[in-house]
This record gives C-alpha cells, sequence and structure tokens, in this order.
C-alpha cells in the first residue's frame, strides 16, 4: 500500500533534488550558466493555454494521435523529445535538468523553433551545444547549492517531471496535462527502448502489482502529494494525468480513499489542534 500523503508542510519545500552529481560539480555548474546571461525564466502573469508535459513512461505510445493534434504548448523531458518528433508530433520545449552530459545525448537534433527550458545545473556542454538556439535558464530550488538572491526558484520534486507543472506555472500557465508519467515498466523501461534493469522492485496499489524501481516510487510520491497542493489556493493549476501506471493508480486510490480531502479538511482548518486533526479523519 503507498504510503499516506504528509499531514504538514508545503510540497515546494518538502523534496530534494536527486542527482547524480555532488553539490560542488551543481554549484560549478550553475556558476558557468550565469557568466552566459542567458535569459531566465521568471514569474509571468496567468495566461490562456495548455502545457501538455511528456515523459518516457510506456504508456504515452498510446496518445501519439491525442499530442498530434494538441492545440497547446508540448514540452518533452529528456529523450521524449527526441522521440515524438520521430512520430510526427512537434514539442514546442524541451526540458533538462540532469548535470550529467546526458543532456546533450537527448538532443541529436535541436530545431530552431523549440524553446530550450534548462535548468542552471545542466552541464555546461548543453548550454554550448545549444548555443544558437532559443534557450530560457531555470533554478531548481535545492539547499545544497547557491542561486542568484535574484533568482525565481522553481520547486517540486526531486525529477524534473515533478518540477515541470511549477516551471508551467511560473509562466503563466494553469492548465497542465501530463503524459507518459507512470513512475512504472511494462514489458521495457522507457516507450523509446531499453529492457526492463535488473533492480527493479514491485509496488502495490489498490490491489494491483506495478514493476518499477525505488526512485520511481520516490518520484510517484512526490507527485501525488503535489497533486493536492496544486489543486489548493486562490489560483491552482489544474493537473491532468494520462495513462495507466504507478503514479495514475497512486493517485486514484488516494482519491477513492478520501485522503484527498482529509487533507483540505484539515489545512482549511489550521486552528486545530492534533485530538481534533484526528477526529476528523473518521
Amino acid at each position: 500500500m503507498p504510503m499516506q500523503l504528509k499531514p504538514t508542510g508545503r510540497a515546494d519545500q518538502v523534496f530534494d533534488i536527486d542527482v547524480v552529481s555532488d553539490p560542488a560539480v551543481r554549484q560549478s555548474h550553475i556558476d558557468s550558466a550565469l557568466k552566459r546571461n542567458l535569459p531566465r525564466v521568471i514569474q509571468r502573469k496567468r495566461r490562456p493555454g495548455k502545457v501538455a508535459v511528456v515523459a518516457s513512461g510506456p504508456s504515452v505510445a498510446d496518445y501519439v494521435d491525442v499530442l498530434k493534434d494538441w492545440d497547446g504548448e508540448i514540452w518533452g523531458i529528456n529523450r521524449a523529445f527526441e522521440w515524438m518528433r520521430h512520430r510526427g508530433i512537434k514539442p514546442t520545449g524541451f526540458l533538462g535538468i540532469d548535470p550529467e552530459w546526458f543532456l546533450v545525448e537527448c538532443l541529436p537534433s535541436i530545431p530552431e523553433d523549440a524553446t530550450y527550458y534548462i535548468a542552471s545545473q545542466a552541464h555546461p556542454g548543453v548550454f554550448d551545444h545549444l548555443k544558437d538556439r532559443n534557450v530560457r535558464l531555470w533554478f531548481l530550488a535545492d539547499s545544497q547549492v547557491k542561486h542568484p538572491s535574484d533568482a525565481y526558484l522553481i520547486f517540486g520534486g526531486s525529477t524534473c517531471l515533478g518540477r515541470a507543472p511549477n516551471l508551467a506555472y511560473a509562466l503563466g500557465y494553469r492548465d497542465v496535462h501530463i503524459f507518459g508519467g507512470d513512475s512504472s515498466y511494462t514489458h521495457k523501461q522507457y516507450v523509446h527502448g531499453d529492457d526492463l534493469p535488473a533492480n527493479t522492485v514491485s509496488a502495490f496499489v489498490g490491489g494491483r502489482e506495478f514493476r518499477t524501481q525505488r526512485n520511481l516510487i520516490q518520484q510517484a510520491s512526490e507527485f501525488v502529494e503535489q497533486m493536492v497542493e496544486w489543486a489548493r489556493g486562490s489560483d491552482p493549476i489544474a493537473v491532468t494525468l494520462y495513462g495507466d501506471g504507478l503514479m495514475q493508480a497512486w493517485y486514484a486510490h488516494q482519491s477513492e480513499s478520501g485522503c484527498y480531502e482529509a487533507y483540505l479538511r484539515e489545512a482549511a482548518q489550521p486552528h486545530l489542534n492534533r485530538k481534533q486533526r484526528r477526529a476528523m479523519r473518521v
């Protein structure tokens, strides 16, 4: 069974980024990126339109026709960007946060009519690769590194997918659609190829078994928790999940179990003591 949602704290403050490179390496990359004087992502006014964020979970293959006819922005994370281009889908944006050379390998072709949203911690080679393209620099909230005092920080989960809705929010969008955010595998690891890794584990949600990895369980947990936060407040984000994987099943389970409703009721009553909050959960 999935763990319950955290009853306290804000989803935009509780997740550390999960990367291979240590803080010193990430800091050097950030310092290098700042010297390039690239345009930065800042908080924009609310705008109309919607954003499709496309990851590489196996279920995204079921939505090729939907994405071909999409009437809004389409952002591809890592290799999903090139995968879409090979299937007649025209992504308008690329998202990347990895501080390794890996992101360069995700961009064998770099169309001029796309925007490349690259996190400041990305490998300097990525910025060299995109030197003649429309790059927008953004900053991940990360307690282990230092950002400029005027940087607009993007909070969220420990992966690019977990930050994407908050990046869309910063750019003024309030309607976000997630494709391929399965956090689990079927017969293959990702929609663009690769066999299942050796270190898969089983996760059970609502009586169903999903083959996944521990880092993807974390990703799903973080994302499902943020779904509550995104729906709150006077200016919420509408986040819609497509597909059938661990993340989608987890979200459905939490919704059906009433966990979200209990969380929202508690959040609306901050003056209650612990005993009163427990009583509300019955």
